[in-house]
């Protein structure tokens, strides 16, 4: 199995290059969206009134 694809990538480079832009553009789109999220919820924690404070540092909790 590994054998055959390892010809078929010396008989087509050109299948390697693709192989190998199509991992870079997903690892891309991939931080990219985490980026976007973790963006996101950390707007969300700051700008959230709602929430409680953070009661670890508080000696009285």
């Amino acid at each position: 199995m590994i054998g055959s694809i390892v010809r078929l990538l010396i008989a087509f480079p050109s299948l390697g290059r693709l192989f190998l832009s199509i991992r870079d553009e997903y690892t891309k789109e991939l931080a990219n969206r985490r980026h976007n999220r973790h963006r996101i919820l950390i707007n969300k924690w700051v700008h959230d009134d709602e929430t409680k404070s953070d009661t670890r540092d508080d000696p009285k909790a």
